[in-house]
């Protein structure tokens, strides 16, 4: 059962990037999609950390510095996916930004003198090597052409390091406040970005539009909370190498979504270059979760 409930969760995680892609193309804007998505888990998430109380002491004060950059790295990543999406096949983005752990274990290599292990270090190339396919370098060099959008694979890097600067301030903040309360703090933080930056744009008119905000608030809460919870209770289970392992078939799983809804494609080298990313992702994945602490309970 926790094998299933994290599959769930990678397989909720690429059908809400999939259909996100299809309110894109109604019409709506990928930064209000970001906002709305920060909002609503803002509020679903903080009600119930705030209903269930303090449930632990945190370990060691975190300084406030930590807790908004974990906030702002929700944010960038958020509005950078939705932006990658919005101007590249799914699959794409969504590999593309599965780099986030490569990127991790480089931080913690170059920053924290940690040298990573001959097996991550072959994975991190790997996925080099396959985000270099994914863009069709071979065709580049060979054509000088480019096939994909520059910004759209720009926007996906962006997506890619958010998600690793999240990864590394989450690590920090989750010992002290527990997930619930942690993304509950994060996405408080975003939230408040978020009305900032719309206050200077005037109306929000996607989350106004009444053909699109049914849809706006399925995802909000599809794409965030439910998945977060399935992960949580099935990684308790199955434990961190296995949930790491099982959470690859998201870019599987959106790459299945965006051809039976999109009418997506991907070609030879595409496919092999997702094929060797994936591989990377598995390898590094699982080797940091074997060093790593016990997750956080629940609250």
């Amino acid at each position: 059962m926790g094998f299933l409930a994290v599959a769930a969760a990678a397989v909720l995680w690429a059908a809400s990037g999939t259909y996100a892609r299809t309110l894109i193309d109604r019409g709506a804007s990928p930064l209000q999609l970001a906002e709305a998505r920060a909002w609503i888990a803002f509020l679903v998430l903080g009600a119930y950390a705030w209903w269930r109380g303090p449930r632990r002491a945190g370990f060691g004060r975190i300084h406030p510095a930590v807790v908004v950059t974990f906030g702002l790295s929700i944010a960038a990543a958020n509005y950078f996916y939705y932006s990658a999406i919005a101007r590249l096949p799914l699959a794409v983005a969504i590999v593309i930004q599965y780099t986030a752990p490569a990127l991790v274990v480089l931080w913690l290599a170059v920053v924290e003198r940690r040298r990573p292990s001959a097996r991550v270090g072959g994975a991190s190339i790997a996925a080099i090597a396959g985000v270099a396919l994914l863009a069709r370098l071979p065709h580049v060099i060979a054509s000088g052409h480019l096939g994909l959008s520059a910004s759209g694979v720009a926007f996906a890097a962006g997506s890619a390091v958010a998600f690793a600067a999240y990864i590394l301030s989450g690590e920090r903040v989750v010992p002290a406040y527990g997930p619930f309360g942690s993304l509950a703090r994060g996405f408080g933080v975003a939230s408040v970005l978020w009305i900032v930056v719309q206050a200077t744009r005037g109306r929000p008119d996607t989350l106004l539009d009444g053909s699109l905000l049914p849809g706006v608030v399925l995802l909000g809460f599809s794409a965030t909370v439910v998945p977060f919870v399935l992960f949580v209770w099935g990684l308790q289970r199955i434990g961190a190498p296995r949930a790491a392992i099982a959470s690859s078939l998201e870019p599987l799983s959106a790459a299945v979504f965006a051809y039976v809804w999109l009418g997506q494609r991907l070609g030879g080298w595409q496919v092999g270059g997702a094929a060797l990313v994936l591989a990377a992702v598995v390898v590094v994945q699982t080797e940091r979760e074997e060093a790593a602490p016990v997750p956080a309970p629940l609250e």
